[in-house]
């Protein structure tokens, strides 16, 4: 896994570290996700969201697609540039009810996102708050949630979604993908990712791929 001193933040550089940054995503959906996902969210209507949004898409099935920003014209501008069709929602709690999958790739500081709103089983793939005292997700989430990370090291240094809720990490997604730790989907998980190292998230694109080409 990349140390802090070698991640970016995944709301950092270019188009392609986005990319990258939602295809690490994707992979922790494909292990983490309810069997029946139907609902997709994503909060944010950003580069990271975008790119979330044509990875999730092209990769898994969703019956309905749910936006929300802070910034409604961005979320009407990030709606109008899309194909099929997508809900902007005018409330976070309003995009996150039911849903099955939940993205949050925002610049908030403080938690957006409440358990007490999410689904039981439901998958988060936060990616925002990148820095020890911001945060996205509230307490009840993270310490009720099954919480897995790209790097125990960045994470318990740099998440303040991690830090300031005291929540425990059950384990790295690469301890899940090599078999060390199970993946609990029957739970509601949140993956927390904080950018790893280049070569990581290229590696984790080539395993993606791969599993792509195979389902």
């Amino acid at each position: 896994p990349g140390s802090p001193s070698s991640s970016l933040s995944p709301s950092d550089g270019p188009p392609q570290y986005a990319k990258r940054t939602a295809a690490v995503s994707a992979i922790s959906a494909k292990l983490f996700k309810p069997a029946l996902s139907e609902v997709l969210c994503i909060l944010g209507s950003g580069q990271q969201a975008r790119s979330h949004y044509d990875v999730f898409t092209k990769l898994f099935k969703f019956k309905e697609v749910r936006v929300w920003s802070r910034n409604k014209e961005m979320a009407q501008r990030f709606v109008n540039d899309l194909q099929d069709p997508v809900t902007v929602c005018s409330s976070v709690k309003e995009a996150v009810i039911g849903a099955d999958v939940i993205v949050t790739a925002t610049g908030a500081s403080q938690p957006i996102l409440f358990g007490e709103w999410v689904k039981p089983g439901a998958h988060i793939a936060a990616v925002g708050a990148c820095r020890p005292d911001w945060r996205e997700l509230d307490d009840v989430l993270m310490r009720e949630a099954v919480v897995y990370v790209d790097s125990r090291e960045g994470a318990t240094a740099e998440s303040g979604d991690i830090i300031l809720s005291g929540a425990e990490v059950f384990a790295e997604l690469g301890e899940v993908i090599n078999g060390s730790f199970p993946a609990q989907r029957e739970k509601t998980t949140v993956f927390k990712s904080l950018g790893m190292g280049i070569q990581d998230a290229v590696s984790a694109k080539l395993v993606l791929e791969k599993w792509n080409s195979e389902y």
